[in-house]
């Protein structure tokens, strides 16, 4: 417009691409105030408005003034969309086509209407903005698209409005399954997409790659939970995407492999009823050899046998089982072994690195069955020092099986013949304890629990006191045959795997009877570093040895698997059975698998240690302030767990509290506790 309308005329103007309608209050300031439709007052350049639609009697300067020029803007509104709809804008768009000017308002309207009044100007111009594509403004004209540039942009637009519904179409089936009303696959691409953001939610919780995807369709379906993984489980849950409420996610989240392949396991089956060739073996089978062992544990590596040796000490052997015996290197069950890396053990359920025909048959050392063994066999004096020893390997005889209690129980008198044997056992593990102790040794043997998972979803804990007597000789006589493994790699100059970890940087804090142990043993913690493998021998500082090689459990980790075949192959052949390069390969690929067993074993542990506080929601527990900077950290006696509680200002280190269990969501990963 050339000149500003006067204060009470009624206008179209332009906000951005979208026609608006207001009523004129005056001028400020070169500007035109208006009052627009929804009672909003603002001040609008005059290049802004398109033509006036009428004019007023009187200017609304007063507040009821104002809000009937609202209204009276809201309706012009509300005609000319009436109106807009009698306008056919692609019949509009033909006629004027070709034509290489753009075309008045004015002009457009008369076709389109039969009149070019103002009215008629404002719903053909409503109908081409809300149209969008066919016309281009040009001030108060329109520029008619070319045919092909429309032809693009109509194509374009179905397509965006195609994906719309079926967004739409997936939001309404989750938002159904949410309800619990079930779930009806839409089979659509994007609901593919949408299901796998959710489950990379559940899974991966802040490190899910298309979080943001998830996060959306959570908000639209209006899926809320304690935390945004916890939502996507239960969405997916319900739609059948998870088969239990207690799926275990760590297997998930490091991509754990369950089932064993049929040709996996079909060989190992194969390669058990075929047993195993006692050539080059010595017969260890006189020797009265026992295992201690958790009493549902199945996969059995190890025996022990001891005698007193003439010059005083103890001639000790640990007889590790053999799986090489049924997995030739390079076949389908080693290849597999080698991909899983190692068992892991969940409360609920293990995944097994060797199929259970070996692992937990024909290799484990059952007891009154014959077995091949790698024989570590050692003199030890009375002072815990080894004085010599010989690697074989063997066939064994377990002549019975014991579990930690038993042990513990004849050890403190109980009547048993096992007894002399156990006291000897007893006497070595404290004569090897000492040892390494006056060699740097840092002993932290504090309390373990467990959660288990029965069938029947029952859940118990069971505590485990490392510094009992049983513990201490399964212990001791692992650490030993570690020792010596690593003394006849480096000796024999054979490529193996050693573990290391390097001294802490400064004294370790001393232990505070005053205080519980659980402080003095989360501060030694910390000044730890971590253990680490290499292809070079070095000193273990926590174990207080010149070298170590982990090789006392070749059933449930593919390392021990390994330097079984090199020891196997160096005794048999004189060649070990790999090279360099080849055991650097093995250390990389199972060093990850180790890493990511401990964090799943951990991240399922602390989900069932969850459940089963849940169970005791509303009552008190107690714990230990471990920590108090930078927050309030407890660790609780019955399950061990480390949890803040921000509620107990004050405390200090070493402080016993009472805490009542306020609430418990395991799978948000949530337990609130406050002071009792």
């Amino acid at each position: 417009m050339s000149l500003p309308p006067p204060a009470g005329a009624a206008i179209l103007f332009w906000e951005g691409d979208a026609p608006s309608f207001a009523v004129v209050v005056g001028e400020e300031k070169q500007r035109v105030a208006v009052v627009s439709e929804t009672g909003r007052e603002e001040r609008i350049p005059a290049s802004r408005v398109a033509f006036e639609l009428d004019r007023g009697t009187a200017p609304p300067k007063t507040v009821e003034g104002r809000r009937g020029a609202a209204a009276r803007a809201a309706a012009l509104r509300r005609a000319a969309a009436s109106r807009a709809r009698e306008v056919d804008v692609g019949t509009l768009w033909d006629l004027v086509r070709d034509r290489p000017d753009p075309v008045p308002e004015r002009e457009l309207a008369g076709i389109a209407l039969g009149t070019d009044d103002p009215q008629a100007r404002a719903a053909v111009v409503v109908a081409l903005a809300e149209d969008g594509v066919r016309f281009q403004r040009r001030g108060a004209e329109w520029m008619p698209r070319a045919s092909s540039a429309l032809t693009t942009i109509l194509a374009e637009r179905e397509r965006v409005a195609a994906l719309q519904r079926e967004r739409e179409s997936v939001v309404k089936a989750l938002a159904r399954a949410w309800r619990g009303e079930g779930f009806v696959s839409t089979g659509l691409e994007i609901e593919r997409r949408t299901l796998a953001a959710l489950e990379g939610l559940a899974i991966l919780d802040a490190e899910a790659p298309d979080r943001e995807t998830a996060l959306e369709a959570l908000a639209a379906i209006g899926a809320t939970g304690d935390r945004s993984h916890e939502a996507a489980f239960r969405l997916l849950r319900r739609t059948g995407r998870f088969d239990s409420d207690d799926r275990n996610l760590a297997i998930d989240r490091y991509g754990l492999r369950e089932e064993f392949p049929d040709e996996v396991r079909a060989a190992a089956e194969d390669a058990a009823s075929r047993g195993f060739a006692r050539d080059g073996r010595r017969d260890l089978t006189a020797l009265d050899t026992i295992t201690i062992d958790a009493p549902f544990t199945r996969e059995v590596d190890d025996a022990l046998s001891i005698a007193p040796w003439d010059e005083g000490g103890f001639e000790i052997g640990v007889h590790i089982a053999d799986p090489c015996a049924f997995v030739p290197a390079g076949g389908v069950v080693d290849r597999e072994a080698l991909a899983r890396g190692m068992t892991y053990y969940f409360p609920e359920r293990k995944l097994l690195m060797l199929p259970p025909a070996i692992s937990e048959g024909a290799a484990s050392l059952v007891a009154g069955e014959e077995r091949p063994a790698l024989s570590f066999l050692a003199r030890v004096d009375a002072e815990g020092r080894i004085r010599g020893f010989e690697i074989l390997s063997s066939v064994v005889r377990v002549r019975s099986r014991l579990d930690y209690d038993a042990v513990d129980a004849i050890l403190t008198g109980a009547d048993d013949p096992h007894a002399p044997l156990l006291r000897l056992l007893a006497s070595f593990g404290e004569a090897r304890e000492s040892a390494r102790k006056r060699a740097g040794a840092i002993i932290l043997r504090s309390t373990e629990v467990e959660v288990h998972v029965d069938p029947g979803g029952a859940l118990t804990l069971s505590r485990r006191d490392p510094r009992s007597p049983s513990q201490r000789i399964v212990a001791e006589a692992m650490v030993l045959a570690g020792e010596v493994a690593a003394t006849w790699f480096e000796t024999a100059r054979v490529p193996a795997i050693y573990r290391r970890q390097a001294p802490p940087d400064g004294p370790l804090p001393v232990a505070d009877p005053d205080v519980p142990e659980i402080v003095w043993v989360r501060a030694v913690r910390r000044m730890l570093k971590r253990g680490e493998a290499g292809r070079e021998p070095a000193p273990h500082a926590a174990l207080g040895i010149a070298a170590y090689a982990q090789v006392t459990s070749p059933l449930r980790r593919y390392q021990d698997l390994a330097m079984h075949r090199q020891m196997t192959s160096r005794l048999r052949s004189g060649a070990p059975a790999y090279g360099p390069q080849e055991i650097q390969a093995i250390l990389a690929t199972t060093e990850r698998a180790e890493l990511d067993g401990r964090r799943a074993e951990r991240m399922a542990d602390r989900y069932w240690m969850l459940k089963y506080l849940e169970q005791r929601t509303g009552e008190t527990v107690t714990g230990v302030v471990a920590d108090v900077v930078p927050r309030t950290i407890v660790v609780l006696d019955e399950t061990l767990l480390e949890e803040p509680v921000p509620a107990l200002s004050g405390a200090a280190t070493g402080d016993r509290v009472r805490l009542k269990i306020e609430r418990v969501k395991p799978r948000a990963d949530l337990l609130a506790l406050r002071p009792s």
